[in-house]
């Protein structure tokens, strides 16, 4: 299943990447790339169907997307390539002030085994069986939420952003785990009867997100997906 679309019109030869709209660390890097307004080519493939063919294992042997293709270099991991992407490109999402690159690589540092721990938690078991996690890592991920949530409600009475005065590609990235789950979205922390009333530095700050330019284009495929996922999610009730 490929399908390329691009995110802005070039008269170059614009980045290659391999993406797909649900996943989170797609989703994100796609923002960042309408956000900045750079012109990357998306081709969307099938997590764990397309990634799994040795020639896409070839180049590169995370068979993860999103992947970054840029001449001869082919990158995994949507941090590495907003990183790249960023000092390529002179994003606003990833200005050069050290500080605040120290402040958005020590939230990339962090994310990976606590933001991402929402995803694993609550939506991978319920779109991504193939995934096959085990009940007791589930388990875990879910009750390591709140402690993620309060981590994210301290940094947000500093600043209006995660690192700053300014959004950084760390709010990007930690929206995409965060927002999916109101009910806005999937309602995934409604259905875990996780409230989100403790923290309305938090909250305001999702409103804030979904103001920054390229929300509603990174996220309208993820929009259409939301009444079947709410299946999926009374399915796995049953």
């Amino acid at each position: 299943c490929v399908h390329r679309q691009q995110t802005t019109l070039s008269t170059s030869m614009p980045e290659k990447v391999f993406t797909m709209p649900i996943s989170q660390p797609c989703r994100a890097l796609s923002w960042a790339c309408y956000y900045e307004s750079c012109p990357v080519e998306e081709v969307i493939i099938m997590p764990g169907k397309d990634t799994a063919t040795p020639e896409f294992k070839k180049d590169n042997p995370i068979a993860k997307v999103p992947r970054l293709v840029d001449g001869d270099l082919v990158l995994g991991e949507s941090h590495a390539i907003m990183h790249y992407l960023g000092d390529k490109h002179n994003w606003k999402l990833y200005p050069k002030d050290t500080r605040t690159r120290a402040l958005i690589h020590q939230y990339f540092n962090w994310h990976h085994n606590n933001a991402r721990n929402i995803t694993m938690g609550l939506f991978a078991p319920v779109v991504r069986k193939d995934l096959g996690i085990p009940k007791p890592m589930v388990d875990f991920n879910i009750k390591s939420i709140k402690a993620t949530l309060g981590v994210l409600e301290q940094w947000l009475q500093k600043s209006d952003w995660l690192c700053g005065d300014q959004p950084t590609v760390a709010d990007l990235s930690a929206y995409c785990e965060v927002g999916q789950c109101t009910d806005k979205q999937f309602g995934l922390f409604a259905a875990s009867d996780i409230s989100l009333e403790k923290y309305p530095k938090l909250c305001a700050w999702l409103d804030r997100c979904e103001k920054l330019d390229g929300f509603e284009r990174s996220h309208a495929p993820v929009m259409q997906f939301v009444p079947k996922v709410k299946q999926m999610m009374g399915k796995s009730k049953l």
